[in-house]
């Protein structure tokens, strides 16, 4: 027996292996899981018990790691770590071999969501045996820590690392923390120096110094992402300059990280480790979807009867249905990347549009003058609450910025005007029971309502505070939105009326004023369980005035019929309309004409009044509009997932 097998292993070293091997066991535990729960129906027998087969196998491997790797419990040698990787090889296999028979040619050409399940179940179970690294945890001991390892002498430890930086004392420094937790390193320090480095040898991480004479630290990082041979490369920039500009910069140039100086010992530990893990698994997908890529191209070539015999040998060996699988699979990949994507893509068009508007608004973030009788800033108000400001006023009351002397957190907190509540108490009860409603909803793209209260015969709302502008602030100041922009917002919003409306809250007054932008980009609707008040207290007055906002409001909902959550989507497609087009879809010279035109006539189509606008957006937005709550979606998960169509 070797000194490296009898090698004990650290605290340290056994947790790290633990978590390796626990996390594809996670993952394959929960898409079996969740396949399962499709699995109803005799149709399914088989692939039911493959899946139960599979939660079997993968729970013997947890039992196998825990018992081998229990935290603080016996000594564990190396040769102990690779008794356990030898013991993992059996239920590898046997979920491999289950996964295979899921794939029958009936299963891959009907269900695209069920393959792809499938492909990761095997890719997370490849990563169980994978991530075997016998010599990784001895080589920490074997380098000295103050010896320089140059491009020629690196050894394959923990993972191998650049770092470039044109002074001495920051790459010694950070040589010698990295050496000491077993990663080769390699030093660079100017930015040509770095480019000959990773255009001649593979790296698992660069850290990257941002200035520095000659070619900077931004330069070399744009050429590297610029290359396909080296643009996969984990980037860390580390700079003394961390103002959120220079971060930014780096970030929107391709960088993964940014560590400033002087950095954590312990940080640059994490984020090192976590860079490494990506480019592993980034590794991993490369060769992976190289080997689909070589599937699919010889499943083409069957289907046009060009395929030569013995061009790919493996595949030869396999039968018909993996290439099925492969074409469906490298289709899907393709989408999916897209998909993962598309509603960050949204909401970064979306900051950036809220920016430029910012620096545009020259009276922006003016703090709103008080009415007359207005909370004071600086008062202590219902014992509890420090008023801050006025941020802004609406129909239904003030709303304040203030602090929660008994949380210690900044709140907002909404007066409702006085005429907003009667003495029936049977309104009041309803509305009670409505604000009850409405603290259950807790999701990113909802202002959570906290409390409801009563002081001197008015109440108040207490609510998440949100730092911000409004929809309606944006759409003011740039006439109207940009498409990407527009499906970043009706995304949130539709998945904010999902919630809400799975808690049986339809919010009843949509509209831009009610919806906040954060800094960025995510929304965040106010006012559930609010708008109802309004209604309580009556849709129309005897003039026939409308209380609420009527452009904005459903043909049900102005006919004081009954609302669902369709008349939400209603109003969801005339704030559509107004970010394309920068105007309402129905505008009148009264309150009275309005009403007519919304209840009779049909608005003219977003794309005819702007042609950049998609058809298929348009063709949407006026679904939506449809003056019957049955043409429209049938739900905010429909338009969510509608949304989602439209990219």
């Amino acid at each position: 027996m070797t000194v490296a097998s009898t090698r004990i292993l650290s605290q340290d070293e056994i947790a790290t292996l633990r978590h390796d091997l626990r996390t594809p066991v996670n993952h394959i535990v929960g898409y079996c899981e969740l396949l399962l729960e499709d699995a109803d129906g005799a149709e399914h027998a088989d692939r039911k018990a493959r899946l139960q087969g599979s939660l079997r196998a993968v729970r013997e491997a947890l039992e196998m790691i825990n018992s081998s790797l229990a935290p603080g419990g016996r000594e564990v040698t190396q040769n102990d770590v690779d008794v356990l990787y030898e013991q993992l090889r059996k239920p590898h296999a046997r979920i491999l071999e289950l996964m295979a028979g899921m794939l029958a040619p009936q299963e891959a050409a009907t269900d695209d969501e069920f393959v792809a399940d499938v492909g990761k179940i095997r890719h997370a179970t490849e990563q169980l045996v994978a991530a075997k690294r016998t010599d990784a945890m001895e080589h920490a001991e074997v380098a000295p820590a103050d010896v320089h390892v140059d491009a020629n002498s690196v050894s394959g430890g923990r993972g191998t690392i650049l770092i470039v930086d044109d002074e001495t004392n920051n790459r010694n420094v950070l040589e010698r923390h990295l050496k000491r937790q077993g990663y080769d390193v390699v030093s660079a320090g100017d930015g040509e120096s770095a480019l000959e480095h990773v255009q001649q040898k593979s790296y698992d991480v660069v850290l990257l110094d941002v200035r520095m004479p000659g070619m900077d630290g931004r330069e070399v990082l744009q050429r590297m992402k610029r290359d396909p041979a080296t643009r996969d490369i984990p980037v860390v920039m580390i700079s003394a300059a961390d103002d959120l500009s220079t971060i930014a910069a780096c970030i929107e140039a391709g960088a993964d990280d940014f560590l400033p100086k002087p950095f954590d010992p312990v940080i640059l530990r994490a984020r090192v480790g976590a860079c490494i893990e990506k480019k592993r698994l980034r590794d991993l997908e490369v060769d992976y979807l190289r080997q689909v890529e070589r599937v699919a191209e010889a499943a083409t070539a069957v289907e046009r009867g060009t395929y030569a015999a013995g061009s790919l040998a493996k595949v030869a060996e396999r039968d018909d249905a993996l290439g099925r699988l492969a074409r469906v699979f490298d289709s899907m990949a393709a989408g999916v990347k897209a998909r993962e994507q598309r509603l960050q893509d949204h909401v970064e068009n979306l900051r950036r549009e809220m920016d430029e508007a910012k620096r545009s608004a020259t009276d922006f973030g003016e703090d709103q003058q008080p009415d007359d009788g207005a909370l004071i800033p600086g008062e202590l108000f219902a014992n509890r609450y420090q008023i801050m400001r006025v941020v802004g006023r609406g129909g239904m009351g003030m709303v304040y910025k203030a602090r929660d002397r008994e949380l210690a957190e900044d709140v907002a907190i909404k007066m409702l005007r006085g005429n907003a509540m009667t003495d029936d108490p049977t309104v009041v009860e309803r509305f009670k029971t409505e604000i009850r409603l409405a603290r259950r909803i807790s999701h990113r793209n909802v202002v959570r309502t906290h409390d409801l209260g009563e002081r001197d015969g008015a109440y108040y709302v207490t609510m998440e505070y949100v730092e911000g502008i409004t929809v309606r602030d944006l759409i003011d100041m740039r006439g109207h939105l940009s498409v990407p922009s527009t499906l970043g917002i009706a995304q949130q919003l539709a998945a904010s009326l999902e919630v809400a409306h799975g808690q049986g809250v339809i919010h009843r007054d949509i509209k831009p004023q009610n919806m906040l932008l954060d800094p960025d980009g995510v929304l965040k609707v106010m006012d559930f369980g609010i708008a109802r008040l309004a209604q309580h207290t009556s849709t129309l007055t005897q003039a026939g005035m409308v209380i609420g906002t009527p452009a904005y409001m459903a043909p049900e909902q102005l006919l004081a019929e009954e609302v669902d959550a369709r008349s939400d989507l209603y109003a969801v497609g005339v704030v559509l309309y107004e970010c394309l087009t920068g105007g309402l879809p129905f505008e009148g010279a009264s309150p009275i004409a309005l009403i007519a035109k919304v209840l009779h006539t049909v608005p003219v189509a977003p794309a005819e009044r702007d042609g950049s606008v998609p058809l298929a957006l348009s063709g949407l937005v006026m679904r939506l509009l449809d003056k019957e709550p049955a043409g429209r979606p049938g739900s905010a998960r429909e338009l969510r997932e509608l949304l989602a169509e439209l990219g």
